[in-house]
């Protein structure tokens, strides 16, 4: 349901984040593990210091806060300290 929201925001990262990474987080959208996938690609922007622009930060909000994710949690709280 998810699947390629969560895929069009990893694709935005391609030049960002190293692409083992990004290709390991997307991968749980095949074993339906979408709220994972997003989480550990979150973590991931979080853990490597990713900067986003606002327009990507307020995607990737909007998309946890559509999944039912508690957007006041690990790693989404963090993740406003990155936007530049």
């Amino acid at each position: 349901m998810f699947a390629d929201r969560i895929t069009n925001f990893g694709r935005k990262l391609d030049d960002k984040l190293d692409q083992e990474l990004l290709k390991g987080a997307l991968d749980y959208i095949n074993f339906n593990e979408e709220p994972l996938a997003l989480e550990i690609l979150c973590d991931h922007i979080c853990e490597y210091d990713v900067a986003l622009n606002q327009a990507e930060y307020d995607e990737v909000i909007a998309l946890a806060k559509d999944m039912g994710l508690d957007v006041n949690d690990v790693p989404f709280r963090h993740m406003k300290q990155l936007v530049v």
